[in-house]
């Protein structure tokens, strides 16, 4: 099986993310990325065995992107300050999932992405993303950025849900694009995984601390 660079960036995200067990103190949400990383990493070895032998992945990848928005809320919940905002995300997080598999199960897709509760979940996502920005930049006073895992972090599902929203929102008018379009547009989000990935994997040895010997 041929491996993609973004692949190889996902397991060096993964390898990072196991470093929130060994430094302390880390938040709580930081320990629960190595598992979303493994499944990240499982689902996308099994859609791409589907893909190479011909079989359709989009219920794999419907159902994957449930569990995907799902963790991504409850991790903004747990950054955000903002009591109005985590009430809301919290009636999100219980009630998308199961909006989201009613909508698989007794309606079924066709074989298709589901793009309309993706795109309605981009928005949120990207709202919420903002409002810890807002938070921020409101702190009374300053963090050292480089250094603080949520900004980071914040800034990878920002950029991530942002640059491929447009892939993921048509993706059922691309069956009936030219291969070579196909083509380019899997190389332009393979560049993007790899620097969300990137992104993750600096807020997690961002608090690496590497003392310098001195004579």
């Amino acid at each position: 099986m041929k491996v993609s660079v973004d692949l190889i960036f996902l397991v060096v995200c993964f390898l990072a993310s196991l470093t929130a067990f060994f430094q302390k103190p880390s938040p709580a949400y930081l320990k629960l990325f190595p598992f979303y990383f493994f499944v990240t990493l499982l689902v996308q070895q099994i859609g791409t065995y589907l893909s190479q032998h011909s079989i359709h992945n989009a219920v794999l990848y419907n159902v994957y992107s449930i569990f995907e928005f799902a963790f991504n809320f409850f991790v903004l919940r747990l950054i955000i300050q903002n009591k109005g905002v985590k009430g809301t995300l919290l009636f999100v997080l219980i009630l998308y999932p199961l909006t989201a598999c009613l909508n698989l199960f007794y309606f079924p897709q066709g074989g298709t992405f589901h793009t309309v509760s993706y795109a309605i979940c981009c928005s949120l996502i990207v709202v919420s993303c903002i409002v810890y920005f807002v938070e921020l930049f409101q702190l009374p006073k300053a963090i050292n950025l480089k250094r603080e895992p949520a900004f980071w972090i914040c800034t990878a599902i920002l950029f991530s849900y942002v640059c491929t929203f447009p892939f993921w929102g048509l993706v059922g008018f691309l069956s009936t694009a030219p291969p070579f379009i196909i083509k380019n547009l899997n190389i332009i989000l393979m560049i993007i995984n790899i620097l969300s990935y990137s992104l993750f994997t600096i807020a997690f040895l961002c608090r690496i601390r590497i003392r310098k010997s001195t004579l």
